[in-house]
C-alpha cells in the first residue's frame, strides 16, 4: 500500500528532478491548461493504481478507508498549489516543481514495517 501512495507523490509531478530540469526546461513555460491536463490524468493513473492495490493486498474496510482519506488529503493540497501555479494561465518550471514538492511533502501514508 505504501507503494500506492509513494506512486502517487511521484506521479503527480510533471518536472523532473533539479538535476535533470535542465532537459525539461524546453516544455516549460508551458500553458495552464495542458498542465491541469497532466496532473489530473496523473492522478488519475495513481488512483486506480490505489484501488488496485487495496484489491490485491486485500485491505480491510477500515484499512482501505484510511488509505482513501489519506490519498484525498495528497490530492486536495496537490489541487491547491496547481491552482497557483495555472492562476496566471501559465505554468514554469519553478511553479511545477513546487507542485511536485508539496506531493513529495505529504510523503508515504504508511511507513515499513519489516516481518516479525
Amino acid at each position: 500500500m505504501r507503494t500506492s501512495v509513494l506512486a502517487l507523490a511521484l506521479a503527480l509531478s510533471t518536472a523532473a528532478a533539479p538535476a535533470l530540469a535542465h532537459e525539461h526546461q524546453k516544455h516549460f513555460p508551458m500553458p495552464a491548461a495542458v498542465f491541469q491536463e497532466h496532473v489530473d490524468a496523473r492522478i488519475a493513473r495513481a488512483k486506480s493504481r490505489m484501488e488496485a492495490n487495496i484489491a490485491e493486498y486485500k485491505l480491510t474496510d477500515e484499512q482501505a478507508t484510511e488509505v482513501r482519506a489519506h490519498f484525498d488529503a495528497v490530492v486536495a493540497a496537490v489541487q491547491v498549489e496547481v491552482q497557483k501555479a495555472v492562476a496566471d494561465g501559465t505554468v514554469t518550471l519553478e511553479e511545477a516543481e513546487a507542485v511536485r514538492a508539496v506531493a513529495r511533502e505529504l510523503g508515504p501514508h504508511y511507513q515499513h514495517q519489516p516481518p516479525a
